[in-house]
């Protein structure tokens, strides 16, 4: 089952769009991952991703939490208009099942939608 893939205009590519969401981040957070995100004054939401190999070492796994986080921001997108997101795992990220993972994203994309 192919998905329709996340636009170019819907991520974080450079340094500097990173930055700022560094920068001045709101935050939210739980046992698997890590949300910052501040407002881009734009019609559109971005995602970054920031999966440390510190915490999750094999690349198989990395992957499978970028697909599930990609794909969760790819359905919530349009209710997260005007965000740009980072995303950050945290060492348990890689014990938790697919649906675990979708779960505390969705109460992320909610939290951020306030």
């Amino acid at each position: 089952m192919e998905c329709a893939s996340l636009k170019k205009k819907n991520r974080l590519l450079d340094k500097k769009k990173f930055d700022s969401v560094f920068q001045s981040p709101s935050k939210t957070s739980d046992k698997y991952f890590t949300l910052l995100f501040c407002k881009n004054n734009k019609s559109y939401s971005r995602l970054g991703l920031v999966i440390s190999k510190k915490k999750c070492k094999l690349a198989v796994n990395r992957n499978k939490i970028k697909r599930i986080i990609r794909e969760s921001f790819r359905t919530n997108k349009n209710s997260l208009n005007g965000y740009d997101v980072v995303v950050l795992n945290k060492h348990t990220t890689y014990n938790g099942d697919s649906s675990m993972l979708r779960k505390s994203l969705k109460n992320h994309w909610q939290k951020i939608q306030g």
